[in-house]
């Protein structure tokens, strides 16, 4: 998990800080995804001061509706299309957010012409897939806000290769599923449970992204999973 601030001003810009907006760059096993979180005012200029690029991103989510984190989010949608982008992007945010995109683009004779899917969002699980699981937590603001906790899944354990093989277990890709934790049948009808060699897992990486909120000691410790 690697973060890049685009901006940390709240309210309005000033000549140092930019409208709140976060890069989350993600390096999975198979394949890199990149997530923004919050979309102030110049966050489209802002990624010109990175190695990062708008047409990259996979997911957006918008903690709340107010204008310091939403309002450059229709010029970058627009401009994603202006570059020829057809990779797929999912945006997140509380209710509201499909109808002040739709809008936005419908009243500015703008489109996007990559898939565009606009989630809007609750407490609770937002998504479980690709290695991360995603839950919003409801903030203290006066307009609905959450904060989003990222939670990477736990790493497997190294697989013991040798006490396989020496329990009779031949190499190949039978290897990959037992990696997995799985129960897998040989050819002489014996059944190996993969998770009996494995070593002890690395526990996953957690990050918590909160937009504007007072104060709270249930969210620390919603942050470090003990609610």
């Amino acid at each position: 998990m690697e973060l890049t601030f685009l901006g940390t001003s709240a309210g309005v810009p000033t000549r140092t800080r930019n409208m709140t907006s976060i890069i989350l760059n993600l390096q999975q096993p198979t394949r890199a995804e990149m997530w923004l979180f919050d979309c102030g005012e110049g966050t489209q200029h802002q990624f010109l001061h990175t190695p990062y690029h708008p047409g990259k991103l996979n997911k957006i989510f918008i903690t709340h509706l107010h204008g310091d984190h939403l309002f450059g989010l229709p010029g970058l949608l627009c401009s994603r299309s202006m570059q020829g982008n057809s990779l797929p992007l999912t945006l997140y945010g509380p209710k509201g957010l499909k109808e002040f995109v739709e809008t936005a683009l419908r009243l500015s004779g703008s489109w996007t012409d990559y898939p565009l899917t606009i989630i809007e969002v609750g407490p609770g699980l937002v998504f479980d897939e690709e290695g991360y699981r995603v839950t919003a937590y409801p903030l203290s603001h006066p307009v609905e806000c959450y904060g989003y906790r990222i939670a990477q899944h736990d790493k497997p354990g190294t697989l013991d290769a040798a006490q396989l093989i020496a329990d009779g277990v031949p190499p190949g890709p039978l290897f990959h599923q037992l990696k997995r934790g799985q129960r897998v049948e040989l050819a002489d009808g014996r059944v190996i449970d993969g998770s009996r060699y494995l070593g002890p897992a690395t526990p996953g990486k957690t990050l918590a992204i909160f937009g504007d909120t007072a104060p709270a000691r249930r969210r620390w410790r919603w942050l470090a999973g003990r609610m």
